[in-house]
């Protein structure tokens, strides 16, 4: 493929990054807003709270647009499944004790002693409803660990899995849900019985609301699409960056990035809304297993994929050892029951933490040397990191910054930042790969050229040198001294060509712009090539209106004249005619070397003007020739900041036209 279809390829596939790239920022710019307003929302609950097994409404508002969050303090009556009828015994009974909620049971206490995970009891709540209140009323019922039954004064109006009273009665199922009524009367009493026997702690860890229909049906359908809306972002950015990876299999950074977003992908699918339920009739054992597999597969692919972004050795034996740990956790999952396998968690969460901080630190350093990249990643990373603690507490009953899950929104800045980064990177990295490989395309067909053409010069210099050291008469034969001084002319004059290419490819080549009088600068290089001109039986004229200043390198301005003026002489029979003119416009010197000569086919100066290549060619007369003066001439046009323009007209001849700045003496 040559270097213009790979530069047409780039642009395609850039575009195509770039515009999938702007999709997925819109999107993800709409779910974080979307986040923003389900939060705003949520804040606009009452903050009353229940003390002591009871949530006193009354003097507040009920309407359809109020809700109210149930955390705080609830009745707890433990190894007691108690229902509508038997609650008011127990109570009187005094069996109760007042917990934190949500929590897990495992924090109580009863009598000194902390509570185990497997077991059983009762969460009670009364209401006292705004007076006279008989609109609508939903409750916004979480998941329990790991079954439970939902009593509304004296109905059953949910029921998830089975509660039981051993590991063989009970029945484990996770799905939220919600359920509406109109009150007849003014209280509420609300009775949960939770049962535990497959998990390491039992309870709940997020809250229930109750509220108008109006406003708790409005969270649900947002908190909704919200979720759905994430799973599919999640799931096409992993799908993204595995095609990318398909077509190209050497940025192993894409495969990573993406089996990453997949892991959270899985988690994400196993828990929240349970999206599992919706497709399959998933085990509860294995929507667990799936979420923690998630999650351990998230961990693996990102320890390996931040390393491979941010390399540093003495991190290799750190991530050996999280990669073995993860490893047997994950294998603890096929192997193990919930209840076991659940304490793996344990261990991971810290771990886990501690390798991420290691990478903020890091990106903290590149941020305070001010590279763009690490700064992004910083943010987006330090975010992520306070989110997931902020879940970890919560999910674990602690004291949390925030009282709702922030994880999911702060994992989809951090995905589209590290896209960012990714596309960034892989971008430069082909562009400079095309670069070198066109570079290396270029430098080899001129190697080529050379070989073949600085050979014929050379080899006519030796001979002619061979010819007058064994005859001395011929020094007064005009011919061949001519003959002898174009060979070396022409060998020297590619030499100079390379010389400048190889300095202007290498940046090395220093421009030094000043005022420069043209009319001097064409007068020379036409005296240059007079005699050439004359011996080809070609006509060479220069029309530079006197005083003419340009702004430019005279040395560059010299050999792209010169250039031009010898591939015009070049490539023009006897009897044509090769004019130099200048002329001003405006604020630019113009330049034109135009000829008489046999032209450039369409091809070939499509060829130039898209890659500014040109392949070797003989003259009229078969002189020699590299086709690397016009690529010269085109790179020191843009070093004195002019435009190259060509045209040509095979059999009619060529006009080269270049731009100059104007000098100042040409304003006074």
């Amino acid at each position: 493929m040559n270097a213009y279809l790979q530069n047409t390829t780039m642009d395609c596939q850039s575009q195509f990054i770039i515009t999938f790239a702007f999709v997925k920022i819109r999107i993800s710019i709409l779910l974080i807003l979307l986040w923003i307003g389900s939060v705003s929302f949520a804040h606009q609950g009452h903050d009353r709270i229940p003390v002591k097994g009871v949530l006193d409404l009354r003097g507040s508002e009920m309407d359809q647009n109020s809700f109210y969050n149930l955390n705080g303090e609830w009745e707890f009556y433990w190894e007691q499944l108690l229902t509508p009828g038997t609650f008011k015994k127990a109570k009187e009974e005094g069996k109760g004790i007042i917990v934190p909620v949500p929590s897990y049971w495992n924090d109580y206490e009863i009598d000194g002693k902390d509570l185990p995970g497997f077991g059983y009891g009762t969460y009670a709540l009364t209401v006292l409803l705004p007076h006279g209140t008989r609109s609508g009323i939903c409750v916004d019922i979480p998941v329990f660990d790991v079954a439970h039954k939902f009593f509304l004064n004296k109905r059953l109006v949910r029921e998830n899995g089975t509660v039981g009273t051993s590991k063989e009665s009970e029945e484990p199922w996770y799905e939220p849900g919600r359920f509406c009524y109109i009150p007849d009367q003014d209280t509420i009493q609300l009775l949960i019985q939770v049962s535990n026997y497959h998990h390491r702690r039992g309870g709940f860890w997020q809250p229930v609301l109750l509220g108008g229909s109006g406003a708790i049906l409005t969270k649900a359908e947002r908190r909704s699409m919200y979720n759905y809306s994430t799973i599919g972002i999640l799931f096409f950015f992993s799908l993204f960056f595995f095609i990318f990876w398909m077509f190209n299999r050497s940025y192993s950074l894409t495969i990573l990035f993406a089996l990453t977003v997949l892991g959270i992908l899985i988690r994400s699918v196993n828990t929240g809304l349970y999206f599992s339920n919706s497709f399959i009739d998933t085990p509860w054992a294995w929507q667990i297993r799936m979420e923690y597999f998630g999650s351990y597969l998230a961990s693996i692919c990102g320890m390996i994929f931040l390393h491979t972004m941010f390399h540093k050795n003495y991190m290799k034996y750190f991530i050996r050892g999280n990669i073995v740990i993860t490893g047997l956790l994950i294998i603890s999952l096929f192997v193990l029951p919930p209840s076991l396998f659940t304490y793996g968690m344990i261990v991971f969460q810290p771990l886990l933490l501690l390798f991420l901080v290691h990478y903020l630190v890091l990106s903290f350093i590149g941020t305070l040397h001010r590279r763009p990249l690490d700064a992004i990643f910083f943010l987006s990373l330090g975010l992520f990191i306070y989110t997931l603690i902020n879940d970890i507490l919560l999910a674990n009953s602690g004291e949390s910054m925030s009282s709702f899950y922030m994880l999911q929104i702060s994992f989809q800045v951090f995905v589209l930042a590290v896209s960012v980064m990714i596309i960034m990177q892989w971008v430069n990295n082909y562009k400079a790969r095309l670069r070198l490989e066109s570079s290396l395309i270029f430098k080899n067909r001129v190697l080529s050229v050379i070989a073949h053409d600085l050979k014929n010069p050379v080899a006519s210099i030796a001979q002619f040198v061979d010819l007058i050291i064994t005859k001395p008469e011929l020094t007064a034969n005009k011919q061949i001294i001519e003959s002898l001084h174009e060979s070396s002319q022409a060998a020297v004059t590619l030499l100079d060509n390379l010389l400048y290419w190889g300095r202007s490819q290498a940046d090395e080549l220093k421009v030094s712009m000043h005022e420069l009088k043209l009319e001097d600068l064409v007068a020379d290089v036409e005296s240059l090539f007079t005699l050439m001109a004359l011996q080809k039986g070609v006509r060479l004229s220069s029309q530079v209106p006197p005083g003419t200043w340009a702004f430019a390198d005279k040395s560059l301005v010299n050999i792209i004249i010169r250039n031009l003026v010898s591939n015009a002489l070049k490539f023009t029979p006897k009897d044509g005619k090769v004019d130099i003119k200048v002329w001003t416009e405006g604020e630019e010197i113009y330049v034109s070397v135009s000829d008489t000569g046999i032209g450039i086919q369409p091809e070939i100066l499509d060829k130039f003007q898209n890659e500014g290549q040109l392949e070797s060619s003989t003259g009229t007369d078969m002189e020699i020739g590299t086709g690397l003066g016009l690529q010269l001439v085109r790179d020191l046009v843009l070093k004195n900041q002019g435009v190259l323009k060509v045209e040509s007209v095979p059999q009619k001849g060529s006009n080269f036209t270049f731009t100059l700045m104007s000098g100042k003496q040409n304003k006074g």
